[in-house]
């Protein structure tokens, strides 16, 4: 049996590590493979509001213009392993460990949904594959996110996208610090999930997603279907999420805080509010197309953020609608230009809105290796209203934002 070999840097192949490993070794029934996956992504950001409040909880505090060294200007640094075997008759057994790096100081990892930190943050499944399509246990990449990343111009990066959109819609909530992956509206992570992706069928791909609430029934339960439609250069995209007790965790930190440490009386006064965590505080939906042809590429999308419970912290929202528009241009294959508008409105807050402009320069210097420049003009209107153009990098709400930022990716 010919063993594939590592991808990247280290030639390694399982081959060669079976025979290192002799005291436990096995015989090989089919082949298999494991490929390091990653990327490194790192730059100059400029930014004229920071905030000084406690992660993306909105306020006034701020700072003034500012240039910092930031990771992820494109996307998250990070490393994996990917491994796959070949069971026979079609049949394939994969896992998945994936997790961020952040490149200004060394640290890994990420919170997870439980506001603890997980090495591998981004991804740790275990699954198989074949005929029937896959399934896939652990935490993981929710379906909703690959569905706003099939019609998102911009790909969902972390300057100004529909990603940053999405934050700022989780934030104007004010019942979502930050601290954990589980939000307000919609995720981009799920703890204990179980996902299944139907095989394509007429050029349409179905996902299904359940994440467990860990023997307490509904509760922290999360349920998600999305649709992705490709047809030569059109993608049409669909995704309806709905989540149990989403927001239970931070308003009880957050009314046992304003209860000077009560934690007793922090909990009453969630629950009074409407928290718990059977409280169905998370649902989203969202619709979008995009098309290529040629050297162009127009796109856009709707999202309706919802919290059917109405448990809401003072002077935060239930209900919230994002608009986008996108257009990209290559003049030539190594230069891609991208610019993106994203609208928000709050519509429990009158007159609480936001918007944000972005335009992005990337040139390939090779097949792995990117420099960019992109640059963006953010309005903030409301005291809940605090959209960021940088992901990551919380901004004082009710304050217009000028941001702009270059640097290189490299991805192996």
């Amino acid at each position: 049996m010919k063993a594939k070999q590592w991808n990247g840097p280290l030639a390694l192949t399982t081959a060669t590590v079976a025979s290192a490993l002799c005291l436990t070794a096995m015989p090989a029934w089919a082949q298999s493979s494991v490929t390091i996956t990653g990327a490194m992504d790192m730059g100059l950001l400029n930014m004229s509001n920071y905030s000084r409040g406690i992660g993306y909880l909105p306020t006034s505090a701020h700072d003034t213009t500012d240039t910092r060294a930031k990771d992820g200007g494109l996307g998250s640094s990070n490393i994996g392993f990917k491994g796959v075997e070949d069971l026979g008759g079609g049949m394939k057994a994969t896992f998945h460990l994936h997790g961020n790096i952040n490149l200004a100081n060394g640290t890994a990892g990420g919170p997870n949904s439980s506001a603890t930190t997980s090495f591998f943050n981004q991804m740790s499944t275990v699954g198989l594959s074949g005929s029937f399509g896959e399934i896939k246990l652990g935490r993981q990449f929710s379906p909703a996110a690959w569905a706003m990343m099939h019609t998102d111009v911009r790909g969902m990066r972390y300057f100004g996208s529909t990603l940053t959109a999405l934050v700022s819609m989780n934030a104007a909530s004010k019942s979502w610090i930050g601290n954990n992956s589980n939000v307000a509206f919609g995720t981009i992570y799920d703890d204990n999930t179980l996902a299944y992706t139907a095989p394509v069928w007429n050029n349409l791909k179905l996902d299904f997603a359940y994440t467990f609430g860990e023997g307490r029934g509904k509760a922290n339960s999360q349920q998600s279907v999305t649709a992705l439609y490709t047809n030569g250069g059109l993608k049409l995209s669909a995704l309806y999420y709905n989540g149990f007790g989403n927001n239970y965790g931070t308003a009880v930190a957050l009314y046992t805080a304003a209860a000077g440490g009560n934690a007793a009386a922090g909990t009453r006064a969630a629950e009074a509010a409407g928290f718990s965590p059977t409280a169905n505080t998370n649902r989203l939906y969202a619709a979008g197309a995009l098309y290529s042809t040629g050297a162009w590429t127009i796109g856009g999308q709707y999202y309706a953020a919802r919290n059917p419970s109405h448990a809401v912290m003072p002077g935060g929202s239930d209900s919230l609608d994002m608009l986008n528009f996108g257009l990209g241009w290559k003049p030539m294959p190594q230069l891609n230009l991208l610019a993106g508008y994203y609208y928000v409105r709050d519509n429990k807050n009158d007159g609480h809105k936001a918007t944000q402009f972005v335009m992005g320069a990337e040139y390939l210097l090779s097949r792995r290796t990117w420099l960019y420049l992109q640059g963006a003009y953010v309005t903030n209107k409301g005291d809940n209203m605090a959209m960021s153009p940088m992901y990551a990098t919380p901004v004082a709400a009710d304050r217009n934002v000028r941001a702009y930022m270059a640097g290189v990716r490299h991805t192996f």
